[in-house]
């Protein structure tokens, strides 16, 4: 392959490593931490393994105890206690489960495909999903160790601990159907994806607007290696920044990721550019790189505004109108626009331990992200008096808020949204209710 053409590109911003990326396995903890938290398996089969641990154990103790007769229950009579339980509460466990599916299929469908991972991750659920089960598989192992011996002895502690199962399973299905419907809450989806996004914001851009930073100019040698991708097609999902750097770092090379972050990347395209240096480990860059089948705000805060975008724009369609859910969409991008505004953005270049230059990141600067989270809001929501006010006040509160040098991106929004809300309106009286600010959208008072 081709090295690609050389471009005049400005100087970057440069940093060392962070402690967080110093840390040795960053990317196996990553790995595994992804895994863990999209598996549907771990959680509920560990409350499965409980229940089959106490299924086996609890005939067990009352048969050692010899039983008691405090419930008049015998072996027989326990026996059919505890096949009713599993009968009844496996069919009762699909069936919830079954009505909890339905409910992703649909937020997936009102609101964005992007969000199953919200209800894949949310621990609440996968507890409930274990819980649900658990009962019917404690009754069901259970009843298999009673009955057909004559050392059978009553079975008190197995049947009370089966019934007790059952109704944790009953209040659990209460708090299973009320995390979905909070799940459901536009606000609480938006605050999910503010969440998550909290800490790969200064993952992403670790450095403050105000902190001294030296800048250097790209590196200058021609392309020597280029990596390509060898997985199967793939989203860019993260890139072991320590092990890059030691790679680069032993053979006196410069290493650019050749696209950014969240950016899918079929077999045979670039992923790596090496500059200058000896041969390098190649197989040490191929382990650095993380390969997914979609995006994740791991290290790419700037998908948590594309999914409040994808929700806001799909209230805002005719088939939902429903400007207020949208509103809510532009508080939390507001948010997450106020704190990535606070930080050195663009591209970036890292340095080693004796201070050269050996890796460089791309990441979006300021006018993209701004574009990222306002553009579609306001092409499919300029219509509306509500969509337009908050816009504007969202405008107004950051460039009242942020550095000048951010000021720039801000006034051409702004410039769009009054030439939009001009187009939209142009009685008067509906101009200047339109094109008054208002940080609740309708019903504020002027911002």
């Amino acid at each position: 392959m081709s090295a690609p053409a050389a471009v005049s590109r400005p100087p970057i911003a440069v940093r060392p490593l962070s402690a967080a990326e110093r840390r040795p396995g960053w990317r196996r903890r990553l790995v595994l931490r992804e895994r863990v938290s999209r598996s549907m398996v771990i959680v509920p089969g560990f409350y499965l393994l409980v229940a089959v641990g106490l299924g086996i154990a609890l005939p067990a103790i009352d048969r050692s105890r010899g039983g008691d007769h405090l419930l008049g229950i015998d072996a027989a009579a326990a026996q059919t206690v505890l096949e009713s339980i599993a009968a009844g509460m496996i069919a009762f466990s699909g069936l919830v489960l079954s009505v909890g599916v339905l409910v992703v299929q649909f937020g997936a469908g009102q609101y964005s495909p992007r969000l199953v991972q919200l209800f894949r991750r949310d621990l609440v659920i996968k507890q409930a999903f274990g819980i649900l089960v658990s009962p019917g598989v404690f009754a069901l192992v259970a009843a298999s160790d009673i009955g057909g011996s004559e050392q059978d002895a009553p079975q008190t502690l197995t049947v009370v601990v089966g019934l007790v199962l059952m109704l944790a399973a009953l209040v659990e299905l209460f708090r299973f159907i009320g995390r979905l419907l909070e799940l459901m809450r536009p606000r609480r989806i938006y605050a999910g994806l503010t969440a998550q996004a909290r800490f790969a914001v200064p993952d992403a851009y670790p450095s403050l607007l105000t902190d001294d930073i030296e800048r250097r100019p790209y590196p200058p040698a021609p392309t020597g290696t280029i990596l390509a991708q060898e997985h199967r097609d793939g989203v860019l999902s993260a890139v072991d920044r320590q092990r890059v750097v030691d790679a680069a770092r032993r053979v006196g090379a410069v290493v650019e990721v050749a696209a950014q972050l969240g950016a899918y990347v079929p077999h045979g395209e670039p992923v790596l550019l090496v500059h200058g240096g000896g041969p390098i480990d190649e197989e040490a860059l191929r382990h650095a790189v993380v390969f997914a089948d979609g995006r994740t705000v791991t290290q790419d805060p700037a998908f948590a505004i594309r999914c409040m975008v994808d929700v806001a724009i799909r209230a805002l369609s005719p088939a939902v109108n429903d400007p207020t859910s949208a509103v809510e969409g532009i508080d939390a991008v507001g948010a997450m626009l106020l704190r990535l505004g606070r930080r050195r953005l663009g591209d970036s270049g890292i340095v080693d331990d004796d201070g050269a230059l050996r890796l460089v990141m791309p990441t979006p600067g300021w006018d993209e992200l701004v574009d990222l989270g306002l553009t579609e809001i306001r092409r499919y929501g300029a219509d509306s008096p509500q969509i337009a006010r908050r816009l504007a006040a969202l405008l107004d509160m950051l460039q009242g808020r942020l550095p000048a040098v951010r000021a720039g991106a801000l006034q051409r929004h702004r410039a769009l949204l009054e030439e939009a809300v001009a187009r939209h309106f142009p009685d008067p009286v509906e101009h200047r209710l339109a094109s008054t600010p208002d940080r609740l959208g309708l019903g504020g008072a002027a911002a």
